[in-house]
């Protein structure tokens, strides 16, 4: 596999043969998990009946790695800290750069086998089992905003020379093109004020997302549709005031284009960014 470097946590492997942690190899992280459909085989006829969505398992890859040193206790202390990465509850964070071409994946670390330091300086072929409950794979997240929309300047009369048309209407669109190969989700952050909520609309697809309670101006809506979850200032639950659902992701080679609106005033300058990444299985 030729790579750039890999990140898991805050450590980086790469692939030079300078001191410090060394990549050695990764397997598995370009293969499709292995689909979750019982094959129900037809009792009287050629084959099995149709199987249905071929929802996948969650994927599981294999890091090895090596560390050198002039060091025996900093070997142990670079070791303590790769085992360290496993203390915390939630998932960690996996890049893995290939010229240039980054895909992250969110990991669990089952179990990493060190062999035996013998009171060595360096050590190889250290074997880092991990899981991604997503098997799908993210490429970099892009980001674009709109405020609410608005019309243009126009032309004023009596017309002069040159001619001024005035300031560029808003649309309030904000657009999202996947170029993976599996369906990505998108999020959301709207800003206030918004004192009586706001609607997101996917245009391609008719999907809505009405959001009825007051946004403050100092305030903001987080909304993922990775998991269905509404955050206001990016910590309290209020997908309760959620009136249309619709939770939608974008499919491969598929643009999104997002329609802002309120749902009555407005207060300030209220902003949508739309965010998301490419995806691939």
């Amino acid at each position: 596999m030729s790579l750039d470097a890999v990140q898991l946590g805050d450590i980086t492997f790469d692939g030079s043969d300078s001191k410090g942690w060394i990549f050695q190899s990764l397997d598995a992280w370009h293969s499709l998990p292995e689909s979750k459909a019982e094959i129900s085989e037809r009792p009287k006829a050629h084959g099995a009946f149709d199987v249905g969505t071929d929802w996948r398992q969650s994927a599981a890859f294999v890091l090895t790695v090596a560390y050198l040193s002039d060091s025996y206790t900093e070997t142990v202390a670079a070791i303590r800290a790769l085992t360290g990465l496993a203390q915390t509850d939630a998932l960690i964070t996996m890049s893995v750069s290939e010229e240039s071409v980054v895909t992250t994946r969110q990991v669990s670390i089952r179990r990493i086998d060190v062999p035996d330091l013998h009171d060595a300086t360096s050590v190889g072929s250290i074997a880092i089992d991990l899981l991604a409950p997503d098997p799908v794979a993210y490429g970099v997240e892009s980001s674009v905003s709109t405020g609410l929309p608005a019309p243009g300047g126009g032309v004023a009369f009596p017309v002069g020379f040159p001619v001024g048309f005035g300031a560029a209407g808003v649309d309030g669109r904000a657009r999202f093109t996947n170029d993976g190969t599996a369906p990505a989700p998108v999020r959301f952050r709207v800003s206030g004020g918004l004192p009586d909520g706001f609607s997101l609309r996917c245009v391609e697809t008719g999907d809505a997302l009405t959001f009825r309670r007051p946004v403050a101006s100092d305030d903001y809506v987080l909304l993922d549709s990775s998991d269905g979850s509404a955050l206001l200032n990016g910590v309290s639950p209020v997908s309760g005031y959620l009136t249309d659902d619709d939770w939608w992701q974008v499919g491969p080679g598929e643009t999104c284009t997002v329609q802002f609106t309120s749902l009555g005033g407005v207060q300030g300058l209220p902003l949508l960014v739309l965010s998301g990444s490419p995806a691939y299985f």
